[in-house]
């Protein structure tokens, strides 16, 4: 494979682009007939970033990888091949993000990804029975969702390192985001595509809300957000993800997302969660409030702010569940002194018990010493940690039966209000994306 991107002067850009395409034939020829490991394409994607031939022509062959992405009719193993390659020279060096979107890099990757769905919302596992399937069909809905994942996750880095212009976020679409939120699924963590699904909706839903600072943008993600029959899923996978992943940036995402609905217009928050749902919020804050390290000082700023409205915006205002254990959180990091182990008292800090002190005095009932009136069954100073296995092994179903959307005593069960919402009528379809020529460079995209 190294001598296939052998160039004898790789200055002539007739030369490099015929080996590059040589070597990404190669490679998906060499997929469909003996690859059979991730680690066998990984290599074969650090062979190409990692050679003098990239490396000394990065500019033209960003450019000709994403003109054959944006072939409409090229062969589905190319364009996995091509989509993996791309992702792994991104992540190794991200300054090639910058170039990728010089070149309208989100638009292509967008246009594939929309696509994909457009074909996975027709044909996919919801929308056929089992026997109406073929072998065919079902190895070109898998082959679909393995491009999908590796595209999802560009994308997901570009958003991340918020490299986007306003003007790539205004192509995003209503079914774009309501497809990547209708169709996730809550009984699981370890579904790759499940997985890519619900980070690009984060960071999609965190750059709709920097974006809204200074231009007027719809925030899609919250606007199919607050509408239970559809997000459901959604709420239910980043319970799940919440109580146990250690990715900050993740966890600041997902917090963002949460305090959309606590912050919402009419008391949405006093009915959105269940009540189960607000006790695992509150068990993982008190868990991740007192476990935060110094340097992490801003996550834990984060997860003040998200405690304030939680605490006073829901049903939570009327059980007083743990309250005992939250006074004496609030009451810690409300002295610097308490959590801060050096000399120096930062910035951060000060902001910490600024913030905790303000959720104390804010929320009423964590001041009233009388007996809590309201006070959900079980022992409101256990134990912080939560029982990740079997809120995992319990599925959404289950889940949805043995809980209730108000309070204890309430009279709507979670089927009920579900049947309340139905989920938005496709858009029209859209046009679809023109072909890039080969090698030809699109001018950067301008707000």
């Amino acid at each position: 494979m190294e001598q296939v991107l052998s160039c004898n002067d790789r200055n002539d850009s007739t030369q490099v682009n015929s080996c590059l395409v040589s070597y990404v034939a190669k490679c998906a020829e060499s997929y469909n007939n003996r690859i059979d490991s991730e680690q066998d394409i990984y290599r074969l994607a650090l062979i190409l970033t990692h050679s003098k031939l990239f490396e000394e022509n990065r500019e033209f062959c960003v450019s000709k990888l994403l003109s054959l992405l944006s072939v409409d009719l090229l062969e589905s193993t190319l364009k996995f091949i091509i989509s993996y390659i791309m992702l792994c020279a991104v992540k190794i060096d991200s300054s090639l993000l910058e170039l990728l979107l010089n070149f309208q890099g989100f638009t292509v990757v967008y246009n594939n990804l929309y696509n994909q769905f457009a074909y996975l919302s027709r044909y996919g596992d919801d929308a056929l029975e089992d026997q109406q399937k073929s072998e065919i069909d079902v190895e070109i809905i898998e082959g679909m969702k393995k491009t999908a994942t590796i595209l999802i996750d560009i994308l997901f880095q570009e958003l991340k390192f918020s490299k986007c212009e306003i003007s790539n976020i205004q192509i995003v679409d209503d079914f774009f985001v309501y497809y990547l939120m209708s169709t996730l699924r809550s009984d699981t963590t370890t579904d790759i595509f499940n997985n890519a699904k619900f980070k690009l909706l984060l960071a999609l839903s965190e750059q709709y809300m920097i974006s809204s600072y200074k231009y007027e943008i719809e925030n899609k993600v919250a606007k199919y957000l607050m509408n239970h029959a559809v997000s459901q899923n959604f709420i239910g996978l980043l319970l799940l993800k919440f109580n146990r992943i250690t990715d900050r940036a993740l966890q600041i995402m997902m917090c963002k997302v949460v305090y959309l609905i606590l912050t919402s217009k009419d008391d949405l928050a006093k009915d959105f969660f269940y009540v189960n749902d607000l006790h695992v919020f509150v068990d993982v804050l008190i868990r991740e409030l007192m476990n935060i390290s110094e340097d992490e000082e801003l996550t834990r700023n984060t997860f003040l702010r998200v405690l304030l409205p939680l605490l006073r915006n829901t049903v939570l205002a009327t059980t007083h569940y743990r309250k005992a254990d939250l006074v004496q959180t609030l009451e810690y990091l409300s002295l610097p002194d308490n959590f801060c182990s050096s000399s120096e008292i930062k910035n951060e800090h000060k902001t910490t018990a600024r913030l905790a002190a303000k959720c104390f005095d804010s929320v009423s009932w964590l001041n009233n010493s009388a007996e809590d009136s309201a006070v959900y069954e079980g022992d409101n100073s256990r134990d912080s940690s939560v029982s990740e296995g079997s809120f995992l092994q319990q599925s959404l179903t289950e889940r949805n039966a043995n809980r209730l959307y108000k309070s204890q005593n309430s009279s709507h069960s979670a089927e009920s209000i579900s049947k309340r919402y139905q989920p938005p009528p496709l858009p029209p379809a859209r046009k679809v994306p023109s072909r890039l020529g080969s090698g030809q460079k699109i001018a950067q995209f301008r707000p």
